[in-house]
């Protein structure tokens, strides 16, 4: 695999691995241990994972750690500015 093809495969954040690959919430949680209505906190900015989560959340998804803290900072962001 090239720099450039695991470049592609990689994703921004959950919510656009969920959009982009048709996954579902339900199939990530069993996959890493966790509940759907967990895993639509975390891909809605409303919830950070604890560390172990994160790092399966990460490496199943093809997503950074930081992915997570970045999308609660930036709806947290948004709402205050509203």
């Amino acid at each position: 695999m090239t720099p450039e093809s695991r470049a592609k495969d990689r994703f921004p954040n959950l919510a656009t691995y969920i959009a982009e690959t048709g996954d579902t919430q339900e199939h990530i949680a069993a996959r890493v241990g966790s509940t759907q209505a967990h895993i639509s906190r975390i891909a809605n900015g409303d919830a950070i994972p604890r560390p172990l989560l994160a790092a399966r959340l990460a490496s199943y998804c093809r997503i950074p750690l930081d992915s997570f803290t970045r999308v609660q900072l930036a709806k947290y962001a948004t709402e205050k500015l509203a």
